[in-house]
C-alpha cells in the first residue's frame, strides 16, 4: 500500500487514514493467516519528505507490529520503481503479493482473499478485484493495482512494472499473457465501497487518473505492439 502526499499540511490526516488501514489489515491477517506481512510504501520523489517519519512514529506509538507491517521509502516513480522495490522486499519469503489502494481497503476481506487464493491455485499469474467505477475495466482483463494480486516470481521475470504513464499494469499483463496464455483472473466482489480520500490532492489525482485512463492504457498497448483484445483473450 502506497502512502504519500506532496503537501505537508495533509500529512497528519494521511497518517491517521493509514493507521486505520493498518488496523484493518491486522484484523484480516488474523482471519486469513496466509497473509503474513504488509508494507506501506512512501514514494520519496512524490512526497513532501515528512510522511515516512510521521507514519513510523504513529505506528510505533500505536504498537503496530513491525514484523507484520513495515514502513519503507524508495525513490522513483510511484507506480513503477517504488512498487518494484516493494516486491523485491517480499520475494524471498512469499510467493504472491497484493497491491491495494487505500480507497479499496473495504474490499480486503477474508472472502476476497479466499477467492484470490483459489484463482492462484488454478494457475493465475495475476488476479484483479473488480469494483465500482473500475468494474468494467477489470472484468475486461485490464487488472488495476487499485486491488491486484501478482505472482511475484512471474512478474519480476517479466520485467515487473516499467511504464511511466501511470498504467503500470498493462505491460506485465501483456508479457504474462504471451508467456503463460490464459493467466488473468478478474474477480467481481460486492460489499465494499470505493473510498476516495477527501483531501484536495487525492480528489484531483483520482479525477485526472480516471479521465485519462483509457487513453493511457491504449498508448501502453501500442508501445508493446498489443491490444485490449489480446489482454481479454488471456482471461481464465
Amino acid at each position: 500500500m502506497r502512502v504519500y502526499t506532496p503537501k505537508p499540511e495533509e500529512v497528519p490526516d494521511r497518517v491517521e487514514r493509514a493507521l486505520g488501514h493498518a488496523r484493518h489489515i491486522l484484523e484480516v491477517m488474523n482471519e486469513f493467516p496466509a497473509m503474513k506481512r504488509a508494507i506501506f510504501l512512501v514514494p520519496s520523489d512524490h512526497d513532501c519528505k515528512e510522511t515516512l517519519l510521521a507514519l513510523r512514529t504513529r505506528f510505533a506509538h500505536e504498537a503496530i507490529s513491525i514484523s507484520k507491517i513495515t514502513v519503507l521509502s524508495f525513490p522513483g516513480h510511484h507506480s513503477c520503481e517504488v512498487l518494484n522495490r516493494g516486491l523485491t522486499e517480499l520475494q524471498y519469503d512469499t510467493s504472491h503479493a497484493l497491491i491495494v489502494s487505500g480507497k479499496m481497503i473495504s474490499y480486503l476481506t477474508r472472502a476476497a482473499l479466499l477467492s484470490i487464493d483459489q484463482a492462484f491455485e488454478r494457475g493465475a499469474k495475476v488476479v484483479g478485484v473488480a469494483a465500482d467505477e473500475l468494474r468494467d475495466i477489470v472484468l475486461a482483463g485490464r487488472i488495476q493495482n487499485t486491488f491486484a494480486g501478482w505472482d511475484i516470481a512471474a512478474l519480476l521475470d517479466e520485467h515487473a512494472f516499467d511504464s511511466k504513464g501511470g498504467v503500470e499494469e498493462v505491460a506485465p499483463l501483456i508479457r504474462l499473457a504471451r508467456r503463460f496464455g490464459r493467466c488473468i483472473a478478474p474477480i467481481d466482489i460486492d460489499g465494499g465501497v470505493l473510498d476516495v480520500h477527501a483531501s484536495e490532492t487525492a480528489i484531483a489525482r483520482h479525477k485526472k487518473v480516471m479521465a485519462t485512463k483509457i487513453a493511457r492504457q491504449t498508448a501502453e498497448c501500442e508501445r508493446l505492439d498489443s491490444s485490449f483484445e489480446f489482454i481479454q483473450s488471456a482471461i481464465m
